[in-house]
């Protein structure tokens, strides 16, 4: 008789660099298959991005990657770009948080929170979707997923909630309201700019889009947790004494931080170097504030990372697989392919291929501001000669580049949550993609709408 057991498991559930190196062996192998090509490049003063040249695309001669010199793809992904700086951005986040962790500050926070939600818990995650969607579409800040990780999941599991609901209820709330843009700057703000649309106009479908992905986002999460309920651990948490002055004074300093983060994004564009920056300057203040030594400080702080390092090849592999795609100059060929598909599509639907295109599109470039420099300057001339206005053609783009961002294994945000949560790649896709149908259809419903009323 066969025993089923956690080898089983493992079978069943691939590993997430399994599943990374099959990809990058698929990348290589269409570097072959796909013709390679691609658009000219200029400095866009208005928005300060590179953005192609419509009208530009040419084939070039093939630059394929062969199989073995993916190593070599790994190590480069590895040593330059931008993964080294997310890698080091998600080791100080940890290592800061596992001392937080540590002064017991954040269990006396979550003996607050099951105080008011005790009774009421299915509140805490339309509260938590709301709150974070606001970071998505004012600043496009997709990064505050990282950051307030920690903080949702244990609220999650005071609650009798799993880590995944936590990670969800921060995450797509964040995403939410990035897919919604309102006042995005990174999606819909250089969109607009490039289609020549006063900035941020048409904002009254956007705060309805809003409402229909937060509802959405809350009630499914609601039901994926439905069957949970608060554990014996979670009612002594409850009854925990207050906060102590320490902690008080460490979630001070943390609410600080995080403030002082969220301005210098607004404000003066801060990047990954100066949050990194600011979280390690919390670290240490927080330790200092529980009343650590110097070498438990350290301690802690290394811990941290340790717990990291797992997700820090992952960002790494995902980098690799993003530069196999460039170095095989494939990746504006399939940009090319599918706005060339759009056009010999039927008339009605139009809108809803440059709609899925950017889906398609957005699997390869999570990024928003890079999604938007390389689609936007080919989607206004199509959408000209295609009868249809530069606003639906901006909330098409915006619709693709956002709703499925968090299903492709090189978005930097999805592979740091996994890495901070350790959950798996296939799990996450098995929670997530359900989810993503819905997203879809609330897409489409919102694209005919947009056409409908002459948007």
């Amino acid at each position: 008789m066969r025993r089923r057991g956690s080898g089983d498991s493992r079978r069943q559930t691939p590993h997430v660099f399994l599943i990374l190196s099959a990809l990058l062996l698929l990348a290589s192998a269409l570097t072959w298959l796909i013709p390679a090509g691609s658009y000219d490049r200029v400095l866009n003063a208005a928005t300060g991005q590179t953005v192609v040249v419509p009208g530009s695309f040419r084939y070039t001669a093939p630059t394929p990657v062969a199989p073995w010199r993916l190593p070599l793809a790994l190590f480069h992904a590895f040593s330059s770009g931008s993964a080294p700086k997310l890698i080091f951005f998600v080791f100080f986040l940890n290592g800061t948080f596992e001392i937080i962790l540590e002064s017991g500050a954040v269990a006396a926070l979550c003996s607050w929170v099951v105080g008011k939600f005790r009774h009421r818990r299915a509140w805490l995650v339309p509260v938590f979707v709301g709150t974070f969607s606001v970071l998505g579409f004012t600043m496009g800040l997709t990064t505050a997923s990282i950051v307030f990780l920690p903080l949702g999941m244990a609220a999650a599991k005071s609650l009798g909630y799993d880590a995944k609901t936590g990670m969800a209820m921060v995450m797509l709330g964040t995403n939410a309201g990035f897919a919604a843009g309102i006042y995005n700057p990174f999606s819909v703000g250089i969109a607009q700019t490039i289609a020549e649309l006063p900035l941020y106009s048409g904002a009254w479908l956007r705060w309805l889009l809003l409402a229909a992905l937060v509802t959405a986002t809350s009630l499914y999460i609601l039901l994926r947790a439905g069957r949970a309920s608060p554990t014996a651990e979670t009612e002594s948490i409850a009854e925990q004494a207050g906060l102590t002055p320490q902690q008080g004074l460490i979630l001070a300093l943390s609410l600080g931080a995080l403030a002082l983060v969220i301005w210098g994004v607004s404000d003066w564009g801060w990047s990954l170097e100066e949050i990194a920056a600011i979280f390690l300057v919390l670290g240490i203040l927080c330790g200092m504030a529980a009343g650590f030594e110097a070498n438990q400080i350290c301690a802690l702080f290394t811990a941290g990372c340790k717990k990291m390092v797992g997700g820090a090849l992952t960002i790494g592999m995902a980098a690799a697989l993003r530069l196999v795609l460039v170095q095989g100059g494939i990746l504006d060929s399939v940009i090319y392919g599918l706005l060339q598909l759009v056009g010999r599509l039927p008339a009605w639907s139009h809108l809803l291929g440059m709609f899925y295109a950017n889906v398609l599109l957005d699997l390869l470039i999570t990024s928003g501001s890079g999604h938007a420099a390389v689609a936007m300057p080919l989607m206004v001339p199509l959408a000209d000669a295609l009868s249809l206005s530069r606003q639906s053609a901006v909330l098409a783009f915006q619709l693709g580049d956002g709703l499925v961002n968090l299903v492709s294994p090189v978005s930097n945000t999805l592979v740091s949550c996994l890495a901070l949560s350790e959950l798996s790649y296939p799990k996450w896709l098995r929670y997530f993609l359900p989810l993503v149908g819905i997203y879809l259809l609330i897409g489409t419903a919102f694209l005919l709408l947009a056409g409908a009323v002459g948007y």
